[in-house]
């Protein structure tokens, strides 16, 4: 009986035409749903010769920052506030911190000096107070003895300022006076028994710098901004408060940063 010879089929040939329609359609919808990554290339020029290993050091000075911005920035420690900008520094407000506290079983209502490190104690029974007792931070402005300085203000709790802008310690008939209200109000002195000397609150003070700082720099192109620079252990709820201070200066832009260590 004769062998039947294997019939040997040939492959069939791939058909590749819908292949290709798909990748004409796909790889542009690819490419137009990608996100590519940005590099940013930071020019950066060392002062004269500060070069740091490096092939040379850079020999020239770097351009003049010749914006009008003000760069205003006010740095916050447990016991000053500075205020600087691109100009230099004002003056610095050293201040004492007190802490009102209204404890929850007795509602007992004390006010007791802040000790960075040192918890507030109930006065009577020796408790560890939280920071949930804690109604006010009062800040009250000083001399570089840390001696509380003492200022006028109107019935409403206005301080009240000089054509120049300073705190006024006392006032006499017919003085012309200035509350700390934006814009200032002036007033005429005729019953000096109607204004009160109190504690210079520090917070007022800061709004009477920066108003001034505005009333001079209203042009700038950063008139509206200031940079809060505190220390770690600044509490957050006088950052709070200076920023009140600040937009009641008309500081609306304010952002926050940390002091290195």
């Amino acid at each position: 009986m004769a062998k039947l010879k294997s019939e040997v089929k040939p492959a069939p040939e791939i058909d590749l035409k819908c292949f290709m329609n798909l990748m004409v359609v796909l790889i542009p919808m690819l490419l137009m749903s990608a996100e590519f990554s940005k590099v940013a290339i930071i020019d950066i020029k060392l002062p004269e010769q500060r070069g740091s290993q490096t092939k040379s050091a850079v020999t020239e000075q770097p351009q003049e920052d010749k914006s009008a911005k003000i760069l205003l920035t006010a740095i916050i420690t447990d016991s000053v506030v500075t205020l600087g900008a691109k100009g230099g520094f004002m003056p610095s407000l050293f201040y004492r911190e007190f802490h009102r506290y209204v404890t929850r079983e007795d509602n007992a209502d004390f006010t007791v000096e802040y000790e960075p490190g040192k918890p507030a104690l109930h006065p009577r029974t020796g408790r560890e107070l939280t920071v949930y007792e804690r109604l006010e931070i009062y800040l009250y402005a000083t001399d570089e003895n840390r001696n509380i300085i003492n200022s006028m203000y109107t019935k409403f709790g206005e301080m009240l300022t000089n054509v120049d802008g300073n705190p006024m310690q006392s006032v006499s008939v017919g003085d012309t006076v200035f509350a700390l209200t934006n814009p200032r109000r002036r007033i005429i002195v005729s019953n000096p028994a109607e204004f009160e000397s109190k504690p210079l609150s520090a917070y007022d003070e800061l709004k009477n710098r920066l108003m001034k700082i505005k009333e001079r720099y209203r042009d700038a192109d950063d008139a509206d901004d200031l940079i809060i620079a505190a220390e770690n252990e600044v509490i957050f709820d006088k950052i709070v408060q200076i920023m009140d201070a600040a937009r009641g200066a008309e500081f609306p832009n304010i952002s926050i940063a940390k002091l290195r260590a």
